[in-house]
């Protein structure tokens, strides 16, 4: 793999994992944090965010590991 080939694989895993972040923190502060009237977090706002990031994550880390497996046997395949 070429230096410019490597640099564009990375470029695109930056940009994918910076659209997962965005997307998990889009859902869970929309499903987790109801109002604006204190300066902090609630503590029920707090473990909620907890939870979903944590959900969010490892569903991900999951997906990412099917589509692993799956991107290896189609290689070995030669697809």
């Amino acid at each position: 793999m070429s230096s410019s080939q490597r640099l564009t694989a990375a470029k695109q895993e930056i940009s994918a994992f910076s659209d997962m972040y965005n997307r998990m923190l889009k859902q869970c502060f929309e499903k987790c944090v109801d109002h604006f009237h204190d300066s902090e977090l609630s503590l029920g706002e707090n473990t909620c965010l907890d939870r979903c990031v944590s959900k969010y994550t490892e569903s991900h880390q999951k997906v990412g590991e099917v589509m692993a497996k799956v991107t290896a046997q189609m290689q070995q395949q030669g697809m």
